[in-house]
């Protein structure tokens, strides 16, 4: 691989670790939120969308993972 590709790849990796960041924190947030919401159907939809962050966040760093050197 020359060097140039090798760069992008960096790169590439670099912004796959952004994302992963961004579906902790997703993560979190959503944690935060069921436990103050109030509405029975709210938190059933917030543990949901928690469920499916948390499935994203084990995708994305099983990827990276599989790239690293």
């Amino acid at each position: 691989m020359n060097n140039q590709s090798q760069q992008v790849a960096v790169k590439n990796l670099l912004s796959i670790d952004d994302i992963l960041g961004a579906e902790k924190l997703c993560y979190e947030k959503l944690d935060t939120y069921i436990g103050i919401a109030k509405d029975q159907e709210l938190k059933t939809l917030l543990a949901n969308l928690k469920q499916a962050t948390q499935s994203h966040y084990g995708a994305v760093y099983n990827y990276l993972k599989s790239h690293q050197s």
